[in-house]
């Protein structure tokens, strides 16, 4: 088997580049080591029934309810929790910061940084040290030893790329390294009842990087996601062995650490006062399970060219295109010779079909020069045939923005279980909306 150095990927046949990364000349031969079936004994086990099988073991919750809505919840015991991320996102911070969030015995094992650096971290983010140790080891035999000892409620390795094993003749961060390691943490967190968290980083095209076992072996995969220039995190579930991956956290970044952000329509949303805006509009999309009011932002100019320009930030532009497309067929609003530039404010990405109105919407009113009302949400997805289609999980974006003080909410005309104090407009035909209220 060849492995590639760089993304981790696996070939049967050595080649010169990468089909998965395309970085040249970073394939190396991988030899799993040989066990010796001489002294191999099989052991006797009992079996056990699951009526026979108590969950009485005490979760850990903590105090920051954005982690605890990723987990859902809490922290199982002896589970194992892969934490990863791109340098410099602050997952070192946030590990740091368990130790104010649970009341738990904490040992914190790291292999980059020393005591001193720890120290001036912790005391910078307020941290509590009451509960927390730490120990700066990269080999994981004097590791396993040392907690064997003080056997912790809470172990936080950063990061296993860093740690090595004296029985492997290979390098820190080595695929035999890694896989042994994990293998080596998984059956001590099992077996004494504690759970752990693994940093570990991710490549160049923000995958998880290493080998596949790795995230075979644990229990939680969480990944942070963030932009450069913005001080929003967004931490992600994508795989959860005892409840649903389909929750997020948002926190946002302070000069003390990070800070759940329970509202992050404040922070989404310029023009908070809700004063009406030419060329601005507001919707609720889905992050996973979570609503979140979202803000577009158009623009359309007389082009200066032979052919229009079409420019989008943080949605596909192929949508765009569509839309344009739908709106020159449709409706009265030409823009065959108009320069059109679409905006999401901050810097979510938005994959979510149902805020094609709202897309809409927002192009419209800066193509007539009439503001849009912002006490109104506007959330539909249009079809190529200018009809409206269902909306998934429209009643959670409805309670959303209920709970939001808005007003009104345009929604498909489905017949909806729950009622709701906000006033909700159903709309059959699209046309006679657009001619009624913008034509």
């Amino acid at each position: 088997m060849y492995i590639c150095n760089n993304c981790w990927n696996e070939f049967i046949k050595w080649q010169w580049q990468c089909s998965f990364c395309k970085e040249w000349n970073t394939l190396q031969e991988f030899k799993e080591a040989k066990l010796d079936k001489k002294h191999l004994k099989a052991e006797k086990k009992e079996l056990s029934k699951i009526d026979d099988l108590k969950n009485n073991e005490e979760r850990i919750i903590t105090k920051s309810e954005e982690l605890n809505n990723v987990l859902w919840g809490w922290i199982v015991p002896w589970s194992l929790i892969l934490l990863s991320g791109e340098p410099g996102i602050w997952k070192s911070t946030l590990s740091l910061q368990l130790s104010s969030f649970v009341d738990k015995r904490i040992i914190y094992v790291s292999g980059e940084e020393t005591v001193g650096q720890l120290t001036s971290r912790a005391n910078r983010l307020g941290v509590k040290w009451d509960n927390l140790s730490i120990l700066c080891e990269n080999n994981i035999e004097n590791i396993i030893e040392t907690i064997k000892w003080n056997l912790p409620e809470l172990l936080i390795i950063d990061s296993i790329s860093v740690l090595h094993s004296a029985e492997i003749t290979w390098s820190s961060g080595s695929i035999n390294q890694v896989k042994y390691i994990s293998e080596i943490l998984q059956d001590f967190a099992k077996k004494n009842n504690i759970a752990t968290i693994i940093i570990w980083h991710v490549t160049k095209d923000w995958s998880l990087a290493g080998p596949k076992i790795l995230e075979h072996l644990v229990d939680t995969v969480l990944f942070f996601e963030w932009e450069r220039f913005e001080d929003i995190r967004i931490l992600r579930s994508i795989k959860n062995r005892f409840w649903s991956s389909s929750e997020i956290g948002i926190f946002k970044m302070t000069e003390i650490g990070l800070l759940d952000l329970k509202n992050p329509w404040l922070e989404l949303i310029d023009n908070k006062e809700k004063t009406p805006l030419v060329g601005s509009s507001l919707s609720i999309t889905m992050e996973w399970t979570r609503p979140i009011l979202i803000e577009c932002e158009a623009l359309t100019n007389y082009t200066k060219f032979g052919y229009p320009k079409r420019s989008v930030r943080w949605v596909n532009n192929s949508k765009l295109d569509m839309l344009v497309a739908i709106l020159s067929k449709y409706t009265k609003v030409k823009l065959d010779s108009s320069d059109v530039y679409l905006n999401i404010a901050r810097w979510l990405k938005i994959e979510d079909p149902s805020i094609d109105l709202w897309l809409v919407w927002a192009i419209i009113s800066s193509k007539q020069n009439k503001a849009l009302d912002r006490e109104s949400i506007f959330i539909w997805e249009i079809s190529l045939t200018w009809s409206i289609k269902n909306v998934m999980q429209l009643e959670k974006r409805i309670r959303e923005a209920e709970k939001l003080g808005f007003k009104k909410i345009y929604v498909p005309d489905i017949d909806l279980k729950w009622d709701f104090k906000i006033e909700i407009i159903k709309v059959k035909n699209i046309s006679q909306y657009v001619e009624k209220i913008w034509l």
